[in-house]
């Protein structure tokens, strides 16, 4: 990549931060799209996307060992640094058989769950000493931010161990009452499944596993939250309930038993979350908090998923939040549409009952 071309792209990022792009997407043929509140931006000041600059932008990226690994595997993922505190989670991949990039934007400084305006009940969930806390929601919900909030939650608040197993590290934690140990799938440990074996050894207090979106680690992380240490962990989901019912759909019929109890009584509670663009620009975040009970417990030992739909509806006093009840207040101070709201509820009838 030539001088001009290097500057160029770096003003395109800072352009793009400055005018709060959550990503920025460059592919052959096109002119480098942002993502603005959920919106997509074409800046059409800037020129067509050539191959020759894709393979420039690619050789400037990666290391000799990526470019082979992307070869290979036809797709990477990682996080770099540019200049001026910008980072970016990349994602290089091919499509109709040329070089695409889609870079996320992640701020240097950790957010906090206030600088987040997040549901209060979280900052409870932190103070379990054990047990796993799920955070899902569909891609580009924030699900990493969340729980890097919630980890931050802890270092501000007390003295733990805590471990973090990602690819790439998105952000980058400070010591601050907590000592944060961060470990690279592919620098730091070969696999998620290696770094979970030797956890219990490191002596960890929190563990952080980046996803859990596979069969092979799903009991050894339940085996860890049942323990002594509280583990979060984020999987790709639109609801609590259907996050709960893809853990469980992974594991053939004979393992179902085992694992659902497992899971009852390693889970702590389930988050899930989605970004709504906000009235006036931003995005607002909604939630729905599923907090374990005696009654959530039994549903999931006896199979009865979809019946903690309703047990959410119904148990606000146990701390359970509904999305129903998240979007209506956020229509009702004035934050979202009522059209966005209802676009994004499961149950119309009962969110339009909370709006009247």
């Amino acid at each position: 990549m030539s001088v001009g071309q290097e500057l160029t792209i770096k003003n395109i990022l800072t352009d793009a931060v400055k005018r709060g792009a959550s990503d920025l997407h460059f592919s052959v043929g096109n002119n480098p799209i942002l993502r603005i509140d959920d919106h997509l931006v074409y800046l059409e000041d800037q020129e067509v996307v050539t191959q020759d600059f894709m393979q420039g932008l690619v050789d400037f990226l990666l290391t000799k060992e990526k470019k082979e690994k992307l070869l290979v595997n036809k797709e990477i993922v990682l996080a770099y640094n540019f200049d001026n505190n910008l980072r970016f989670k990349v994602n290089i991949f091919y499509q109709r058989g040329f070089l695409s990039v889609s870079l996320r934007h992640i701020p240097y400084q950790v957010p906090t769950l206030e600088s987040l305006k997040l549901n209060s009940i979280l900052s409870n969930l932190v103070k379990n000493k054990n047990g796993l806390i799920l955070v899902s929601g569909p891609f580009g919900s924030g699900r990493s931010t969340t729980i890097a909030a919630l980890i931050e939650e802890i270092n501000r608040s007390r003295k733990e161990y805590i471990i973090t197993i990602e690819d790439p590290i998105e952000y980058i934690f400070t010591n601050n009452k907590s000592i944060i140990e961060q470990r690279e799938v592919g620098i730091d440990t070969n696999s998620f499944a290696e770094a979970l074996k030797y956890f219990e050894e490191e002596d960890g207090d929190i563990l952080f596993l980046e996803e859990i979106n596979k069969s092979e680690v799903i009991p050894a992380v339940l085996e860890i939250a049942r323990g002594s240490s509280l583990v979060f962990s984020a999987i790709s989901a639109d609801s609590s309930t259907n996050a709960i019912a893809r853990i469980l759909d992974m594991f053939p019929a004979y393992d179902q038993e085992r694992i659902r109890d497992l899971l009852a009584t390693a889970l702590r509670a389930v988050i899930c979350q989605k970004i709504i663009p906000k009235i006036g620009g931003g995005v607002a975040v909604v939630q729905e908090v599923l907090v374990m009970n005696e009654a959530v417990k039994s549903m999931i030992i006896n199979g009865n998923i979809a019946g903690l739909n309703n047990l959410i509806q119904t148990s606000r006093n146990e701390g359970m939040v509904s999305f129903n009840y998240g979007l209506a207040k956020l229509v009702k101070s004035s934050k979202i549409t009522r059209e966005d709201a209802l676009d994004n509820t499961t149950d119309r009838k009962i969110l339009e009952s909370l709006l009247r």
